[in-house]
C-alpha cells in the first residue's frame, strides 16, 4: 500500500483540522494510507517507517529538501516552499523571470515614501504586516532577528488570488476587507468568486511551471489599473475558495495526488 503523511506545524494544526480530515478520508477511500504528523517529529518518523509521499503544509524548505534526498515525493517541493515563504525572494526570483510584481524593497531607505507597508519575509495570514505612516513607526513594529520588505501603500478595492493545481487554474477569489488595510480572509475579508482575465491565468501558470509547484495560490494587487503579482501562497488553503465558489480544493488535490502516485 502507498503510505503518506500530511504535515503541519503544531500551531497550524487546529485551524486546519477540516482540511487534514478531508485529505485523509479522501485518500484512504482511494486505498492510499495517509496519517497526520507534526513536523517536529517528521524526520525521525521517516527514518523508521516506509513513507512514499508527504503533503507538507508548513514553511521549512530545508526539511523538505531532507525528505527529497530520501526519495520521498513532496507536495509541494522544496523550491516552491523556499521561494513562496520568503517574500523578498519571491519578488527577486519572479522579476528576474520577467514577471511584473508589486515593487518591493529590502530597506525603508530605498522606498522613502509614506505610507509604506512593512512585512516580515516569512509572515502569513496578514500577521506581521504593518502600515508605517512615518519613519519612526518602523522602530515600533520591528522585531529583533526578523527580516522585512517594504512596499508602497496603494489604496485598493481588494486583492485577487488565483488557485493553481496541477498546472491548471481551478478558481479565483477576490478578497476585500472594509475594516482593515489587509485583505486576508482570516482577518475578516469578504470573498467572492472571480473570473480571471486570460493574462492573469497565463502569469499564474508560468509561476507554477517555473517552480514545478503542485498546488499554490498566486496573489495579485491592482495598481493604476494593472494587476501586479504580490505573493505566492504555499501552503495555500481551501476554505476561501470553497466559500466563494463551492470548489472543494481538498478533493481536487487528493485526486491529483492519487493520479501522480499511481500513474492513473
Amino acid at each position: 500500500m502507498i503510505s503518506g503523511l500530511i504535515v503541519y506545524s503544531k500551531i497550524d494544526k487546529e485551524k486546519n483540522a477540516w482540511f487534514i480530515k478531508s485529505m485523509i478520508d479522501s485518500l484512504n477511500k482511494k486505498g492510499v494510507s495517509l496519517i497526520y504528523l507534526d513536523e517536529n517529529a517528521l524526520l525521525e518518523y521517516v527514518d523508521h517507517n516506509k513513507i512514499d509521499f508527504v503533503i507538507y503544509r508548513s514553511r521549512n524548505y530545508e526539511l523538505v529538501e531532507e525528505l527529497e534526498k530520501r526519495g520521498i515525493r513532496c507536495f509541494n517541493n522544496s523550491l516552491t516552499n523556499k521561494i513562496a515563504n520568503d517574500k523578498l525572494l519571491t519578488y527577486q526570483y519572479l522579476t528576474a523571470k520577467g514577471i511584473l510584481c508589486l515593487p518591493s524593497f529590502a530597506s525603508l531607505e530605498e522606498i522613502n515614501e509614506y505610507p509604506t507597508i512593512m512585512k516580515s519575509l516569512n509572515g502569513h495570514g496578514g500577521q506581521e504586516v504593518y502600515l508605517l505612516k512615518a519613519k519612526e513607526d518602523e522602530k515600533t513594529y520591528r522585531k529583533p532577528n526578523k527580516r522585512y520588505l517594504y512596499q508602497k501603500y496603494y489604496p485598493n478595492d481588494g486583492d485577487l488570488r488565483l488557485y493553481v493545481l496541477d498546472k491548471q487554474v481551478i478558481g479565483a477569489v477576490l478578497r476585500k476587507n472594509n475594516n482593515d488595510y489587509r485583505n486576508n480572509f482570516s482577518l475578516g475579508a469578504e470573498v467572492t468568486s472571480y473570473q480571471p482575465e486570460e493574462n492573469l491565468i497565463q502569469i499564474s501558470l508560468k509561476v507554477a511551471s517555473l517552480l514545478n509547484a503542485d498546488y499554490v495560490g498566486i496573489d495579485f494587487l491592482k495598481v493604476d489599473g494593472q494587476w501586479l503579482l504580490n505573493e505566492i501562497e504555499d501552503p495555500v488553503g481551501a476554505r476561501m475558495l470553497y466559500k466563494a465558489s463551492g470548489i472543494d480544493a481538498s478533493e481536487l488535490l487528493s485526486d491529483y495526488i492519487y493520479r501522480t502516485l499511481t500513474n492513473k
